[in-house]
Order: structure tokens, then sequence, then C-alpha cells
């Protein structure tokens, strides 16, 4: 039988800033059968998402195919015309981007851009595809009730932007989604969910699937086969079973037994009180996601799956149940730096004086406390309200009430002027590089622009703090005079931590940092991290998904639900015995991805 797609030698170059050209792929040939789940991986930069993007004739005007076919169906993808190429986008052949932000038209609301892929490939009337962009939603688990399809893309968070574009890909039931990082932004509750549908899609449909991860465990799931991916090059692949468990390239041995943060935390004295439970010992040891489990087993956790949902929540007449919700006050006593009390924030989606405008109730009643020298996480479930909580404390946002209490004063209550003076000290990471970063500005630019804005210094001595912090998060100094666009999803996440760094916060605030980003850039970043906090004595409120991660970098984790923090406790003690419906869950969907 012939494959569904066939690639051969198929090499794609750019053109840099000094008019030279570097090969992105190079000689990549592989195929991939009718319902057959591939899975790519590799590091940042890599040529990933080249790869994907080549396919469906979505290269910027600075790439150039050089060599090398792409055979699908019988057509040769390269050589089609650009009205031939609209018919196989999104009713053949759909991909989900890394960054939805960026994908997404941030002037249309998203139903209509679900019901738009619809009517752009089947004869469906306004209402027909109306509803079935609301279906769609519905599948990827955004019911009617929660009013997505009137709302901006910006009035989302990340992981609903995710599942958005998660819903056009499959609109149109296509024979190929080509998914990058397409479970990045999510919890893993969600994770498992995407997964289990990508895979009902390949069961009922016959779907095949080209899955672009960072995530080892992502692939062990969800497909059949591996590719690995070096510097535009196939260096390896074969069955997943075999490539990871049983890697014969150097390269996939690295970025399989990467570990976050696990030396450095030992390395570094912390600048903080004792927790009541020796982090350290506990943690350090992690190394796979099998350490993870045991270590949750041995104390005397029981496996949570999704499989059995209602098995994890808790009956009405359970002594397990979580307290109701509460205001959290400082979750340990020492020095507090930051706390905010008592935060509300609500949006208003849909249309103006039309009976579906819905108001959402982002925060209700949250209270957090950060300590110097500490690392508080953030967990919960995409759309809990991570996302807002983060630009209130930096002050992008101001909150409807409550207060903000940074170095004696209430930010919350202080306008644009007086706020100057706090900027340098609360950075924020957002989840989202790609629309954080100036499209015009260079990598030296960007990094360089808070530096001009609030400490002021020659231009020589800003261009070399700028170039020491690009390649202090692992990227190439010759690389500072490219645009954002032309480094990789991973590279633009890296960008933004330098920027971040240039003003040497007191605290830090990271809004899944570290997502998309490849095992040993993960541990790259994290030991940066952990050696500025160590030094410094940076505070961090680190908000992610990945709660291996978490488990290596922070001391106590918050469980934000519904614009609420229902549990704050140690990181040990969420794993041991998690008090609240949510935490379990999250937990339990860790574990049962990892597995």
């Amino acid at each position: 039988m012939q494959p569904l797609l066939r690639v051969d030698d198929l090499t794609v170059c750019y053109r840099s800033s000094d008019r030279g050209q570097f090969a992105a792929l190079e000689g990549v040939t592989f195929d991939i059968a009718t319902g057959e789940a591939v899975g790519l991986l590799g590091e940042s930069g890599c040529g990933k998402t080249t790869l994907g993007l080549a396919l469906l004739g979505l290269l910027p005007l600075s790439a150039n195919i050089t060599a090398g076919s792409a055979v699908f169906r019988g057509r040769n993808l390269l050589t089609l015309a650009e009205r031939e190429l609209r018919t196989v986008r999104g009713a053949e052949i759909s991909m989900v981007h890394q960054e939805p932000g960026a994908a997404l038209n941030p002037v249309l609301r998203v139903g209509e851009q679900v019901a738009g892929v619809l009517r752009a490939h089947k004869d469906l009337s306004c209402e027909q595809a109306r509803e079935g962009a609301a279906a769609l939603l519905a599948e990827v688990g955004l019911g009617q009730e929660t009013y997505i399809e009137a709302a901006y893309p910006h009035q989302l968070s990340g992981g609903q932007q995710q599942r958005v574009a998660i819903a056009q890909a499959i609109a149109c039931r296509p024979a190929l989604v080509i998914a990058d990082e397409p479970t990045t932004a999510l919890d893993a509750i969600t994770q498992l969910e995407i997964l289990n549908l990508l895979n009902s899609l390949r069961e009922k449909l016959r779907v095949a699937l080209l899955l672009i991860t960072h995530d080892p465990a992502v692939l062990m799931r969800a497909v059949d086969r591996v590719l690995v991916m070096r510097a535009g090059c196939l260096v390896e692949q074969g069955a997943t079973s075999d490539v990871t468990q049983k890697p014969r390239h150097a390269y996939t041995q690295k970025l399989l037994n990467s570990t976050p943060a696990g030396q450095q935390r030992k390395r570094h004295s912390r600048r903080i009180v004792p927790l009541k439970m020796d982090v350290a010992p506990i943690f350090a040891n992690l190394r796979t996601p099998q350490d993870l489990l045991d270590m949750h087993q041995s104390c005397g956790g029981e496996l949570i799956g999704t499989s059995d949902r209602k098995a994890s929540v808790p009956k009405e007449n359970d002594e397990s149940v979580a307290e109701p919700a509460y205001n959290a006050g400082p979750l340990i006593d020492p020095e507090t730096l930051l706390r905010a009390a008592n935060l509300h924030k609500r949006y208003l989606q849909g249309r103006w004086l039309s009976r579906r405008r819905h108001q959402v109730e982002a925060l209700r009643g949250v209270g957090l406390t950060l300590r110097a020298g500490s690392t508080v996480a953030l967990i919960g479930g995409s759309g809990s309200g991570k996302s807002t909580l983060a630009r209130c404390l930096a002050c992008f946002e101001k909150p409807d009430s409550g207060e903000i209490r940074f170095g004696g004063k209430d930010l919350a209550k202080l306008n644009g002027r007086e706020l100057i003076p706090f900027r340098r000290q609360i950075q924020l990471l957002f989840q989202d590089p790609g629309s954080s970063l100036n499209p015009r500005f260079s990598a030296i630019e960007i990094v360089s622009e808070p530096l001009l804005t609030l400490n002021p210094g020659t231009k020589k001595q800003t261009r070399e703090r700028a170039l020491a912090l690009i390649e202090l998060v692992g990227l190439r100094a010759e690389w500072g005079q490219r645009l954002p666009h032309q480094f990789s999803a991973g590279q633009r996440r890296r960008l933004a931590i330098a920027r971040a760094l240039a003003l040497e916060p007191k605290v830090l605030i990271l809004d899944e940092a570290l997502a998309g980003l490849d095992l040993p850039i993960q541990a790259q970043i994290a030991d940066l991290l952990l050696e500025l906090q160590s030094t410094l004595s940076l505070t961090y409120l680190y908000i992610s998904h990945d709660l291996s991660l978490l488990a290596q970098l922070a001391d106590q984790v918050a469980v934000l639900h519904q614009g609420q923090i229902v549990e704050a406790v140690t990181m040990p003690e969420l794993f041991a015995k998690p008090r609240s419906p949510q935490a379990r869950n999250l937990v339990g969907a860790t574990l049962e991805l990892k597995r």
C-alpha cells in the first residue's frame, strides 16, 4: 500500500540577515500511513515546526525549498499552486500551531473562526456553521455554558486558546493532522482528554497524526513511531517503545534522560526558613516518570487515573472532602515580600446589548503571600484564573477590588506614573512569547528595551549586557540581530526570559515559562533560575501544569479553581495526600500521563 504521506530528501534553507543561507531541514525522509500516529522529537530550533509549515506551504518569504518532495495522496504538495493548497489546508491536512494566541485572528470571535473553517470547505448556512462550531468547541472541552464561542481570543486563557485551535484543526475531519505541541499549555487532565480525542479520531475516521512535542511522555502515550530530529536532520526513527526505552543515538539519550534542576537544587543553599518537611531529599532523586510514581505510592497515595473520573471525586459524606475555598493567608510565616488579599476580577464577554452577554468571574476573593527568596507554584485547570492573577500581581491589570501589598504600598490603588518605581521589581514572563515580543525589534533591542527605559547607560554597556543575557539563556550572540519570527517558539521563550532578567527584579512571575522547551533546555533554564534565586534572593511565582517540574522548583503550591484558591500546601503534601477534588484530579492525571 502507498503511504498517505511520503516525504523524500526535503531540504529547506532560510536567508539570514547577512544574506547568507543556513539549512533548517536537510535531507529529511519519512512516511506516514493512513491512520498512523508519528511523533517528532527534538530540541527547540532543530526544524520541527519548519517541517510542518513546509508541508502546507506556510513557510515565510525568507525560506526556500531547495530539494525534495512531499507526496500526499498522489500529489506533490511542494509543487501545488496556492489555489490548490487552499483546498488541501483544513479539509485534507490541518495544523495545530504551537502558539494559538498568534494563530487565531484577534478581531474575530472564536466561534466565528471555527465556523469559518466549516464554511470554507462545506456548503453550510450561517446557522448550520454556528451550530457545528458550538459542537466542535464542546468536543474539545469548551461547553456551551461557558459562552466561549462569543469571546475574542484575548479573553481566553492559553489553554482555552489551544483547544479552540484544535477545534479548528478537526473541524473538517482531515486525513492528516499536524499537531505542533498541542498539549503544551494544558493541564494534565485536559492533556489526557486531548490525547484521547486525537486517538478516538484516529480510530473512528482513520485520521493520521504527525505529533510534534518535546515531552517523551506524550509520545509514549499517543504515537506508534518516533522520529528524532537534530539540526534539521533525522538522526533516529523507530517504534515508540524502541526509541524511548532503548535509544541508540547519543542525542536521543540526552533528550530522554535530562531532568530539570535535580542536581542544582542539591548544590544551592536556599535563603529561606526550612519547611516542616525536608523537600530536597524527597524530590532531589526524581529522574524519571517512574520515580514520580514510586514516590507518590511510597507516600501512601493511590494512583488516580482519569479513566475512572468518578472514583476521584469525593462523595458528599466522604470525610476527605476538601474544605471550602478560602482566602489563603501566608503559606509560611517568615518575611513577606508581596501579599495579595481578597482580589476580585470580572470580565464581560459577548456583544453589547445582547442577551448572550456574559460576565466571567476570573478571580473571586483570591489571597496569596510570597515571602522573600521562596518559590510558590500556582496550579489549576485551564481557565481557572492563573494568568489573570499573574497580570494583576504584575500590575498589567487592575483588580476590581482587593489589595496587593508590596514595599508598604497597595499597588492596586496606584496609577500609571506611581507604578513606575515598582515595574522593575516585579517582572512577568507571559505565557505566549510570540505575542509579547515586539515583531519589529531585533533580539538585542528586545532585551535592551527595559534597560534603556528604567536603567539608562551607555549604548556599549547596554549592548554588552543584552548579549550576555542572550548567551545566558542558551542563545548565540550572533543571533542578536534576528527578529522574533526568525526564532523557533522555544527560542522565543528563552528570549523572553532574558528580557525579564535584564532588570534583576525581586519578584519574577513565570507563566508557563518552560512550556514547549525540550528537557535539556528546561534543565538549563531551571538551573539558571535556581542559581539566580540563590545569588540574588529572587522570589518566584511559578505558574505551570507540569507537576514533575514544580516538584523540583517549588516550596509550596496553591491550587486555583474557578477563581478561588481551594488548597495551599507544601509540594510533598500535595503528592502525598491532596485534599481538594481539583488537586486530586490534577495529581492523578499527571501520574496517569507519566505512567
